[in-house]
């Protein structure tokens, strides 16, 4: 069945823009990619094909589905359904980023954002549409990860919602709607409050980095990608499940400023494996490349066990 979308227009040319624009391409949804230079339209086309490729070498979709995107710079004609941006996480730049593309909707078109912490609230100030905004938040890999967070400003039209989570399911995305736009959404939280306690742990002294990534790797994420947190909690059983709450929660971190391991780390330079050093030390070119290869490869499989399950 084919999406139930006409052309989507994404504003960006990094590593979420392009990770999104391969699952739409993939998904056989005319794609248009805007730029802000145009010297980067090659570079940002083949890492959307590259990505595109290894969607169809992983199993995770068609090679005869996949439509090529375009990408332009300056300009970008008018029209879209859809247009959603991913540039960086700065309110300003976004808001302008956002108007333009309220520019190049059609009348009825949806404008996106792909934040991942801002409130939609702040966003959709200066709209003209804002029961068309929303946000449409995926994650790294965009490609790959099949969970998007659609989420809706104080102005947001419920139908608006709807369109986004059909589109999402359409393009085999497993969507989750915020009843309340809530700063940070849900997965990131989720995720960060857990990298608080994860970074007490080796600040006290408890563990290492390395046993950090192990236990969630060959525990908690294997678990938690069976059948979630709180189905987990239901498995061990509530009443073992209040009695360690009692126990633990009162211990847990409450710290509010950024971590000193983090903070050293920034400190001495470190960006992480985009710069060839991070939190585990360094990462040599190849390195880097063979760690996202089978991060991709996992994800791939799980997303496929996922399908599979749900059939």
């Amino acid at each position: 069945m084919s999406p139930p979308f006409g052309r989507v227009l994404v504003i960006g040319g990094g590593a979420m823009a392009t990770g999104i624009a391969a699952r739409l391409s993939a998904a056989g949804i005319e794609t248009v990619v805007l730029v802000r230079r145009r010297d980067a339209v090659a570079a940002v086309g083949d890492e959307i094909a590259r990505r595109c490729a290894s969607l169809v070498e992983l199993g995770a979709t068609a090679r005869e589905s996949v439509r090529p995107a375009t990408v332009l710079a300056d300009e970008a004609p008018r029209g879209f359904v859809l247009a959603v941006e991913s540039v960086t996480e700065d309110a300003q730049t976004k808001r302008a980023v956002l108007a333009r593309a309220e520019t190049l909707v059609a009348d009825d078109g949806i404008v996106a954002t792909n934040t991942s912490s801002l409130r939609l609230a702040d966003l959709a100030d200066g709209l003209t549409r804002p029961e068309l905004f929303a946000g449409w938040h995926w994650f790294n890999p965009a490609e790959l990860v099949p969970l998007v967070e659609v989420t809706g400003g104080p102005r947001t039209a419920p139908e608006t919602l709807d369109r986004l989570s059909s589109l999402s399911t359409a393009i085999g995305k497993q969507p989750i709607t915020l009843r309340r736009d809530h700063a940070g959404f849900v997965a990131n939280r989720l995720q960060y409050a857990l990298l608080r306690e994860a970074y007490a742990l080796v600040e006290e002294g408890v563990c290492g980095v390395e046993d950090i990534d192990r236990a969630v790797v060959a525990g908690l994420g294997l678990r938690w990608a069976a059948i979630g947190p709180f189905s987990s909690m239901d498995a061990a059983g509530l009443d073992v499940h209040e009695a360690v709450t009692e126990q633990l929660f009162p211990q847990l971190s409450r710290s509010t400023g950024v971590p000193a391991l983090l903070r050293d780390a920034r400190s001495s330079g470190a960006t992480g494996m985009k710069g060839g050093r991070g939190l585990l030390g360094d990462y040599p070119p190849d390195a880097a490349r063979e760690i996202a290869a089978r991060r991709d490869a996992v994800l791939a499989l799980l997303a496929a066990a996922g399908r599979e399950a749900k059939e």
